[in-house]
């Protein structure tokens, strides 16, 4: 009898000690991982969403940017780190639906946990605010008279902005050349000291910038630049957007990954961010951890079509 009378003694001062350790996630600061270089989109939603969830969970989310490979030096340390949830990553998903299918990666889809989509923001077809092309049939029109004269900017070879640029280059039987760049900032610059002819990014970065645009590889026009018309209306059917959200490694402990899920789901609605989203001219498109994943796997299959296209496919 006494046995038992301590063994629920025992119980009853383990369970919630157990039950304290699951909700007290995080008790450190959880690093965020940017799979690209400061001062580009993803690192600014990321900075963005890092200030919501510290507030919302009232510890610190310190960003840690770790550009290259068109992202997937990023991804990759988040798919090798510990799976306590303190190493996360927020990155623009074509690090996860292009690259395994063009490079042997340590990492695949299914090597990671997704925690939640936060942006999901169409491309534009981008020039310098200098450049003599005023429309995009002009640039269609010497492209083809001058095949390989034009050369275009991207973050890496992989990234959304390249499946863009080679979707629109094969619908619009034209042949432009690729240069490829770290991340967005440098690619950027390169467009405006005219070294590039053309670049495949988002509206806040033609906004930063002041750059032209000559069209969007949207279904419809957008509300807000009800000028800028879709590539599709134009005749090259094109819908890309670069998204982007929260990863972990595959089999992140549970509790932490849905106190981090419900902390997403949280901080996309707090004022500043939402504040974020309007100066950077981002839509919001939150998804769950489930639906992010969906997603990733709905636009590798997209995406594996132009690869082969284009002769990058992984053999």
């Amino acid at each position: 009898m006494r046995f038992i009378t301590s063994f629920f003694c025992v119980a009853a001062l383990t369970l919630p000690a157990l039950n304290t350790s699951a909700q007290t996630f995080p008790t450190q600061p959880v690093n965020l991982v940017v799979n690209f270089p400061p001062g580009g989109l993803t690192d600014l939603m990321a900075r963005s969403l890092a200030q919501a969830m510290t507030e919302s969970l009232k510890q610190a989310f310190v960003v840690q940017n770790k550009g290259g490979a068109g992202g997937a030096i990023g991804v990759s340390s988040v798919a090798m780190a510990v799976k306590t949830g303190y190493t996360i990553g927020f990155v623009a998903a074509a690090a996860l639906t292009t690259l395994p299918q063009m490079r042997d990666l340590n990492y695949r889809i299914d090597s990671l946990d997704y925690v939640c989509r936060t942006f999901d923001e169409p491309v534009y077809l981008l020039v310098a605010p200098k450049s003599p092309f005023l429309n995009a049939k002009a640039l269609i029109d010497y492209s083809k008279a001058h095949p390989n004269k034009l050369n275009y900017a991207t973050v890496g070879p992989g990234s959304l902005p390249h499946l863009t640029a080679l979707d629109f280059s094969g619908k619009a039987q034209i042949e432009m050349a690729h240069i490829p760049y770290q991340g967005e900032g440098q690619a950027v610059t390169a467009l405006l000291g005219n070294q590039v002819d053309v670049y495949f990014g988002t509206s806040a970065v033609a906004a930063t910038h002041q750059l032209r645009r000559l069209a969007v590889a949207a279904d419809k026009r957008l509300d807000s630049l009800p000028n800028t018309p879709t590539l599709t209306e134009l005749g090259f059917p094109v819908i890309r957007s670069i998204s982007g959200g929260i990863i972990a490694p595959e089999g992140t402990d549970p509790a932490a990954r849905n106190t981090l899920e419900s902390a997403c789901a949280q901080a996309v609605k707090a004022p500043q961010y939402l504040e974020a989203l309007k100066t950077l001219e981002v839509r919001s498109a939150y998804a769950s951890g489930a639906e992010f994943k969906a997603s990733v796997l709905a636009e590798a299959a997209r995406n594996r079509i132009v690869l082969r296209e284009a002769q990058l496919l992984l053999k």
